[in-house]
């Protein structure tokens, strides 16, 4: 649809001569009218509203046509929001603007596109982009990419702290050393919360370094004396009649079911962590054989991995294999209501406090006891190093870090069987000697 221009006589433009252009406004007609007090202030007058437009010639003369630039026009606002001597007030200054060379319309369309890509580069829109590819992104040790989990445990931090830092809704590039400095304030008394999210926080800045949306990472703006700083080393263990303690109460509270019952002992028994226990699978098993096979892709360097089962602990799995139905596959342990894996390990952690009075203690922790337990018992640490499948790289050095890659997997079976020795001469008081054969019914052994 065309529209018709329709261009006025210059005239002094009052609040009268406004609501008598408003009133003879049409469809499809720009009306514009000049002031005649201030050269290139003009009122522009649609069928459904009106603007001041300031139009001008920028200064110097095109260097390929040797001619001036053509007029470029900006718009100052409305009789609404500036009057008549408002509007010339406002074009007087960009008038002085075009006399020393500046161009206000060129200036104003680089802010609109800054703040419209400000906008479009907003932490949450960012946070989304970044959760994308989030799940392709390399381990930082180790091979493979982030496990599911691993990316759900990263974005939540990261949500998190961008929360605590009310940052969600603000463009990217206008996050600084100041907002860490209130999300580390904030965490002060948390600080392996305080951690985390400062790390996420500077992996996600790495990201958006890398993909071009901040000229710079603000976490590398506070002072290392300020940053977060690790958690001092564990020491803790349990003492061999600390295991056996919480090893008679998983069969003895009520409070436990027998799937519940049966990770606990496992995790006794095997030093494997957590979660790789929970996701334990029928096809990662051979009862026959005694091993339990780890693909790289459920260990947490990312490399292979087995352990050797004693009979301690092959007892117990056949006992749950053939009240499931010998299945071929499907969780060891899945959780009594959902069958999903289970997650509430802190519930039966607190069940076994209550019913042994033994605290101070997590989960992780039982791989430590075994590591020390062996150690006490003459097994070299390279054995128990391996058998905890730790990255070989970070416990050997040099050249030995670099080519043995040998497993001694004859000495781990050997360690394994000292280990559910040492395990079974406490709970049943008679001396570890060899190989035994276990019965671990919970109204047998627990006792």
């Amino acid at each position: 649809m065309s529209v018709t221009i329709d261009r006025a006589e210059p005239a002094r433009i009052t609040r009268a001569s406004i609501e008598a252009a408003w009133r003879r406004r049409a469809p499809n007609t720009r009306t514009i009218i000049p002031d005649q007090t201030c050269r290139g202030l003009c009122l522009v007058v649609h069928a459904h509203s009106m603007s001041w437009v300031y139009a001008y010639k920028p200064r110097g003369l095109d260097p390929i046509t040797g001619r001036r630039f053509p007029t470029k026009s900006v718009t100052i606002g409305s009789p609404d929001t500036h009057s008549p001597d408002d509007a010339r007030q406002a074009a007087g200054i960009l008038k002085g603007q075009t006399k020393v060379g500046r161009d206000p319309a060129a200036e104003r369309r680089i802010e609109q596109e800054k703040g419209a890509e400000r906008r479009g580069q907003t932490i949450a829109r960012l946070l989304d982009l970044y959760a994308s590819v989030l799940p392709r992104r390399p381990k930082l040790r180790g091979r493979g990419t982030l496990s599911p989990k691993a990316v759900a445990d990263e974005l939540a931090q990261l949500r998190a702290a961008m929360s605590r830092m009310n940052a969600l809704d603000k463009p990217v590039t206008e996050i600084g050393t100041q907002h860490l400095r209130s999300l580390l304030h904030a965490e002060a008394d948390r600080p392996a919360t305080a951690r985390a999210r400062y790390g996420a926080l500077n992996r996600f800045f790495d990201w958006c370094l890398d993909e071009g949306f901040v000229p710079l990472n603000p976490c590398v703006t506070v002072s290392k004396a300020k940053r977060p700083k690790p958690p001092k080393d564990r020491a803790v263990y349990l003492h061999l009649d600390q295991l056996a303690a919480l090893w008679r109460a998983a069969g003895t509270t009520a409070r436990l079911r027998d799937v519940h019952c049966d990770l606990v002992r496992f995790l006794i028994a095997i030093p494997c962590r957590r979660g790789e226990a929970a996701a334990l699978d029928w096809n990662h098993l051979d009862l026959a054989q005694g091993v339990w096979t780890q693909a790289n892709t459920a260990t947490k360097n990312g490399e292979p991995h087995r352990f050797s089962l004693p009979p301690l602990v092959l007892d117990l799995l056949r006992a749950r294999h053939a009240a499931a139905g010998y299945p071929a596959k499907g969780l060891v342990f899945p959780s009594p209501q959902a069958g999903r894996q289970v997650d509430t390990f802190t519930d039966i952690k607190a069940a076994l406090v209550d019913a042994t009075g033994i605290d101070g203690w997590r989960w992780h922790d039982f791989r430590r006891s075994f590591a020390t337990a062996l150690a006490e018992a003459g097994v070299a640490e390279s054995v128990a190093d391996a058998i905890l499948n730790h990255k070989q790289s970070a416990t050997r050095g040099g050249v030995l870090g670099v080519y043995q890659r040998a497993q001694r997997w004859p000495e781990q079976v050997a360690a394994m069987t000292t280990w559910a020795d040492l395990l079974s001469s406490t709970l049943t008081g008679r001396p570890a000697v060899g190989s035994i054969s276990y019965d671990v019914g919970r109204s047998t052994i627990a006792r």
